[in-house]
């Protein structure tokens, strides 16, 4: 089962860590080199790391603003990738946005084509392309709702 729980400040090595785990080769192959994060700039409000049997498998940061809900970050150990976690923090957060009524958006980098994938295997569409990013949306849900008599 998975479990979203809210970062807190002693989560910032785990966050830091992680992205340059999973990111490292991606800025590398962009723009030469990769840059940490500094862990201050954390949104830990917004940061929920992701928990499978107690363990930390990864985390997921969504921001909403007035017309949309953005996921920023959805990175997961190499051991919780290819395992279904991923596809079940989306829903979540995809969930949130159709109870919200917005749509959600996102980008990848662009050499990150397994990511890429992934998302577009989800449902979600691209919105634009640049040399560095790849942004998608996916539209909130309809609900049809019973017309009052």
């Amino acid at each position: 089962m998975i479990h979203l729980v809210p970062a807190s400040k002693s989560d910032a090595a785990f966050l830091a860590d992680l992205e340059a785990e999973v990111m490292r080769d991606h800025a590398t192959a962009l723009w030469g080199h990769f840059s940490p994060a500094e862990v201050s700039i954390f949104d830990l409000e917004a940061t929920q790391i992701i928990q499978q049997a107690d363990r930390r498998v990864g985390y997921v940061t969504v921001e909403t603003s007035a017309d949309h809900l953005r996921l920023r970050k959805l990175y997961l150990t190499p051991a919780a990738q290819g395992h279904g976690v991923g596809a079940a923090v989306l829903a979540m957060v995809q969930d949130r946005a159709n109870q919200a009524g917005l749509p959600l958006r996102l980008s990848v980098l662009a050499p990150n084509k397994r990511a890429l994938s992934f998302y577009l295997r989800q449902g979600l569409r691209v919105s634009e392309t640049t040399a560095e990013r790849v942004f998608l949306q996916s539209p909130p849900s309809v609900l049809h709702l019973p017309q009052a008599s």
